[in-house]
């Protein structure tokens, strides 16, 4: 029996595909688990696998077709489904060969046009020797060099009206041409599928989302008193953004709304806290997910986007790597860049900007004091919080990364 290979769903956000390498051939043996081809999603690549075993029948793609989830990709089967399946293919063809020189047979000849031809009542034009122009036209064509054979007009006798109006629309067009920019003062960067769909994600969520940003400075000495212990003791490093990951998932328990997203305009509660890390690459931006963070420790919150991180830039990860996240983190602290005001990804409802930190004076009743501060941006749509909500999951989140042992009770 022949089997059929049908393109996966490509994760949440899309079902299109682009295919990119196909390393079988029609007629190949293949067995389970084996690669048929690679392909792109608008986040990443994946491999596709055969689940059956036998030859290879026929391939319906080609590399650079673009498919939805559920398009049939490879026909497997055996060695006679293969012989039946050739022999119907033999057949299709001969027939399309007869059908298309019958069509030839009888192609309709063109009769010639010899009628001059005319677009909304203006004449076309033909030769000077033949037209007719009163004096003022023609002394205005020649004073301006113009062939009165290239201007419109109404009525068997051109007037200088007709030039007049011929003499502006060349101005017109005059004006409005630009002189070609030589090529040799630009380089044209071609746009990854990836590059276009954040363009258009973007676009959607500030042309349709109505966000509103807030900041809050947060006391780094106890977080990064923790992070050295984990070092010390457990010999792992502990990020800041599993830390902060960490610190949401908690924050859930009191502001459910961490846990929304907003779609088919309505807003869905997720049971779980599933939190996005923005991971830069090369040619864009992808948002790995760690999902279901409250019931999981620090050590293995790390572990996890740790893992995230490496698959997406090797171009591994996988559409349940990705997609469904409740909010995200995006940290560009390592570039020393203290604030920033980051873009929702839709359906999210919210995301935070991490910034760099730095030694701040900090009054501590008595004194200013030295202290690592970092700020905090969050950006919130304001379909589903408003701005005293948006306030309080800041101020819950400055609470437990100031004191990070809140986190593992």
């Amino acid at each position: 029996m022949i089997k059929t290979i049908k393109m996966p769903s490509a994760g949440q956000t899309t079902d299109k595909a682009t295919i990119f390498e196909i390393p079988i051939k029609i007629g190949e043996k293949v067995k389970r688990g084996d690669v048929l081809m690679q392909v792109e999603t608008d986040k990443t690549t994946m491999p596709v696998e055969s689940f059956a075993e036998g030859l290879v029948i026929d391939i319906k793609v080609k590399p650079g077709d673009v498919v939805d989830a559920g398009f049939d990709l490879v026909l497997v089967g055996d060695e006679k489904d293969f012989s039946e399946y050739q022999a119907k293919g033999i057949e299709k063809a001969i027939g399309s060969v007869v059908e298309k020189k019958t069509e030839d047979e009888y192609q309709p000849i063109m009769p010639q046009v010899t009628k001059a031809e005319t677009i909304e009542g203006v004449s076309a034009p033909t030769s000077a020797s033949q037209l007719k122009a009163m004096p003022n036209a023609k002394q205005l064509a020649k004073q301006n060099s113009i062939d009165l054979s290239q201007v419109p007009h109404q009525t068997e006798i051109i007037k200088k009206g007709d030039v007049e109006k011929f003499i502006d629309s060349q101005q017109q067009i005059t004006v409005k041409t630009v002189p070609p920019m030589d090529t040799n003062e630009f380089t044209i960067i071609p746009q990854s599928r990836m590059r276009k769909t954040i363009g258009k994600r973007m676009m959607q969520s500030v042309s349709e989302i109505p966000a509103f940003q807030a900041v809050t400075s947060v006391d780094m000495t106890n977080a990064m008193a923790l992070r050295q212990m984990f070092l010390e003791k457990e010999k792992v490093k502990i990020s800041y953004n599993d830390l902060i990951a960490k610190a949401i998932a908690i924050t859930a328990k009191k502001y459910p709304l961490v846990n929304a997203c907003y779609e088919n305009e309505e807003i869905r509660v997720y049971n779980h806290t599933n939190v996005g890390l923005a991971v830069a690459l090369d040619d864009g931006l992808i948002v790995p997910v760690v999902r279901a963070v409250e019931t999981k420790g620090l050590l293995q919150i790390a572990e996890e986007n740790k893992g995230n991180i490496n698959k997406a830039r090797k171009g591994t990860l996988l559409p349940t790597d990705y997609g469904f996240g409740s909010c995200s983190i995006s940290n560009l602290g390592m570039y020393a860049l203290e604030e920033f005001n980051p873009i929702i990804n839709p359906p999210e409802s919210f995301i935070l900007g991490i910034g760099t930190i730095t030694t701040s004076p900090v009054w501590d009743g008595t004194q200013f004091v030295p202290r690592p501060m970092m700020k905090i941006t969050g950006s919130f749509d304001h379909r589903m919080m408003d701005g005293a909500y948006g306030a309080s999951i800041l101020g819950e989140l400055k609470e437990l990364l100031e004191n990070p042992v809140l986190m593992l009770c």
